[in-house]
């Protein structure tokens, strides 16, 4: 019995150092041990509808591994109305024994109580303290008071470009009523994509989906359900950065909000994990433009004999969603072969670009110097190819030329700048236009002068080669009743290049001269008989012997001028006479003129006949009248009268003072004798 005691004991000694050795010494808890992070519904904010209920979780660990006991979590709102037994706590399977060991959950309801309407919300404060660890750690969540809540489950889907992917956001339906019964939402709501960058193609095959605002528009959702909102996303552009270059999927987001007096809005964010790619564009600008466009970038030095320099500013883009390296190389054998310069155009390899979407580029200058004065249109240049030293297969080319822009200048010259015509004829000017620019060019003439004389051009247009001439005729008729002191006034031709086009209004490219017109002097007489105030033609008159008598004819000057008019005897006997001193007489006026003859005192009864002719100053045109007749009758003789009175504008006779003056003239004759 002794022994069995002793080997009892020492059998009990050896557990004891065993145990000694086995039990590992456990961790104790201290103040700051407590480590607590909070989740909601979105982050760590969690959606509830008036008298509905928020739901977050409280993740809780200590930071040495040890135990905690007498866990306590308190939870406090930063909001008016609201109390802290709103909140209730147990361990997320209905407990309330909160105590762990090394890591614990703990989950967290609220019920929204009325003190905030849809469209608010309220912060909230969550501290947990155990009798470990009496300072303990604190996390804050927010309660958006909403009637509707978005989510997806879908998780990160793998991008290239142009792949596509189908996601599912669902829209959850969560009002209730103040027994906690489900309602209808019949309010929309709103699910747009937020697209900061682009970079994704959004369709989707449901009718709520309006593609042009990328808009979904959900109407009514009944009580206690949800919505799911199926979407086809494509990414396109390349512009997502890859992920290998930020390190993490890229987010595609859309925004969720109604219409509410208070609008709730909220965000949810798909994944995608993006693929690397490459691309590479170039893009330049010139000293003549912004954004150089080869179909428009001319130089205007055909006229000047100066050399043309174009500076162009190239700028090589990474267009792949992932960092690269371009080798540049350049042809220049066009612009070469034809004589123009191209400066800077040296290879060389870029630095490391960042991709398209953080805008990669490299930049730097080249110059075409374009030799002066050749013709219009003409086009050469050269090119440029950048290559991605990551992907060779991956280049651009692009082409820089320049052409030679039409320049526009010419001379107008005209053969004469006054002319005359007769009345009813016209007289012609040629105009001709030396096209001194370097193409060919259309000119459009317009003439400017007064109607009456008609002024009109052979052409309207006229199209010359560079270095050509082309005539045009204008031709201007003098009015038929045109006077002979008329004249046109100024006539004005006008020449336009076709540089002007349809608004001519201040054109630089305008060149006009100005010509006139006179009217000649047109002569043209009749000579004949004087009719007295009742129209008797009086072409003869009868006197006796030693007397004299006056006859009258008359001479219209049918003529557009003042016509000095000369007149003389035809076949007339010597004792008739006429004066030879020029008349003047008005255009289309007729003028009398006096006729004298002195009868011979004896033996010279009979008739005589004569004619009158009138001649005008330019000694070319004359008239003459028909025969005027004076019968002579003896003296004494009852057949012929010794005197005969003569009004002013009566037959041709002898007036009182003709009478007297023909008496002193024989009186004066017999003296004589």
């Amino acid at each position: 019995m002794e022994q069995n005691m002793k080997t009892f004991g020492v059998i009990l000694a050896t557990l004891a150092m065993i145990a000694s050795v086995l039990v590992m010494p456990v961790a104790s808890a201290e103040d700051g041990d407590l480590q607590a992070t909070i989740s909601g519904d979105d982050g760590t904010t969690s959606f509830a509808s008036e008298n509905g209920t928020a739901v977050f979780t409280v993740d809780i660990s200590s930071a040495s591994g040890a135990s905690h006991t007498d866990l306590v979590i308190s939870v406090t709102f930063d909001g008016a109305g609201w109390t802290s037994d709103q909140a209730s706590v147990d361990d997320c399977a209905g407990g309330s024994d909160l105590n762990f060991t090394g890591s614990g959950t703990a989950c967290i309801s609220v019920m929204v109580m009325g003190a905030e309407s849809v469209g608010g919300s309220v912060g909230m404060s969550v501290s947990v303290t155990s009798a470990e660890d009496t300072t303990g750690a604190s996390v804050t969540g927010a309660i958006k008071i909403s009637n509707w809540r978005v989510s997806s489950v879908d998780g990160v889907q793998s991008y290239s470009e142009l792949v596509t992917h189908q996601y599912t956001i669902t829209v959850e339906n969560i009002m209730v009523d103040a027994e906690g019964t489900g309602l209808d939402l019949d309010e929309p709501v709103y699910i747009t994509l937020v697209e900061i960058g682009g970079g994704w193609n959004v369709e989707s095959d449901l009718s709520v989906w309006d593609k042009p605002s990328l808009t979904a528009t959900i109407n009514f959702i009944p009580a206690d359900n949800s919505f799911d909102l199926v979407l086809d996303i494509q990414l396109v552009g390349e512009i997502v950065t890859s992920s290998s270059y930020t390190g993490a999927p890229a987010t595609i987001g859309f925004n969720a909000f109604d219409e509410s007096e208070t609008p709730v809005t909220t965000f949810i964010f798909l994944h995608a994990e993006i693929a690397t790619f490459n691309g590479v564009a170039i893009t330049s600008s010139s000293d003549e433009s912004d954004v150089w466009d080869p179909s428009t970038t001319q130089v205007d030095n055909g006229c000047s004999g100066i050399d043309a320099a174009i500076g162009f500013v190239v700028t090589v883009d990474n267009f792949g969603n992932d960092r690269d390296s371009f080798d540049v190389t350049f042809d220049t054998s066009d612009a070469g072969s034809a004589g123009w310069a191209v400066n800077n155009a040296e290879t060389f390899t870029t630095e490391l670009l960042e991709p398209k979407a953080n805008d990669g580029t490299h930049t730097f200058t080249l110059g075409l110097v374009v030799p002066a004065n050749l013709a219009a249109g003409t086009t050469h240049g050269f090119s440029m190819t950048a290559t991605s030293t990551v992907d060779n297969s991956i280049s651009q080319t692009q082409t820089f030329s320049a052409t030679v822009k039409q320049c526009y200048q010419f001379d107008l010259t005209v053969d004469s700048m006054m002319n005359s015509a007769n009345p009813g004829s016209s007289t012609d000017f040629t105009f001709t236009v030396s096209n001194t620019g370097n193409g060919d060019d259309t000119f459009t003439y317009m003439t400017m002068g007064a109607a009456a004389w008609n002024p009109s051009l052979a052409s309207t247009e006229t199209e010359i080669a560079s270095g050509a001439t082309g005539q045009n005729v204008l031709s201007v008729t003098v009015p038929a009743d045109a006077s002979s002191d008329a004249v046109s006034g100024m006539i004005m031709v006008h020449a336009y290049s076709e540089a002007c086009g349809d608004d001519r209004t201040d054109c630089d490219y305008e060149a006009s001269k100005t010509v006139s017109v006179s009217a000649n002097q047109v002569f043209a007489l009749t000579a004949g008989y004087f009719s007295n105030e009742t129209d008797v033609v009086k072409s003869s008159a009868s006197v006796e012997e030693g007397m004299s008598v006056q006859m009258k004819v008359t001479v219209t000057n049918n003529g557009n001028g003042i016509d000095q008019v000369t007149l003389s005897l035809a076949n007339a006997p010597s004792w008739v006479s006429i004066s030879d001193v020029p008349i003047l007489v008005g255009p289309g006026l007729t003028e009398t003129i006096s006729i004298t003859a002195m009868a011979p005192v004896s033996d010279a009864d009979g008739d005589y006949t004569f004619q009158v002719t009138a001649t005008s100053s330019d000694d070319t045109v004359t008239s003459t009248t028909g025969d005027l007749t004076i019968t002579i009758t003896e003296k004494g003789s009852a057949t012929g009268p010794t005197t005969d009175d003569v009004e002013e504008d009566d037959s041709p006779g002898f007036g009182a003072i003709s009478a007297i003056a023909a008496l002193g003239a024989v009186l004066l004759l017999r003296r004589r004798s």
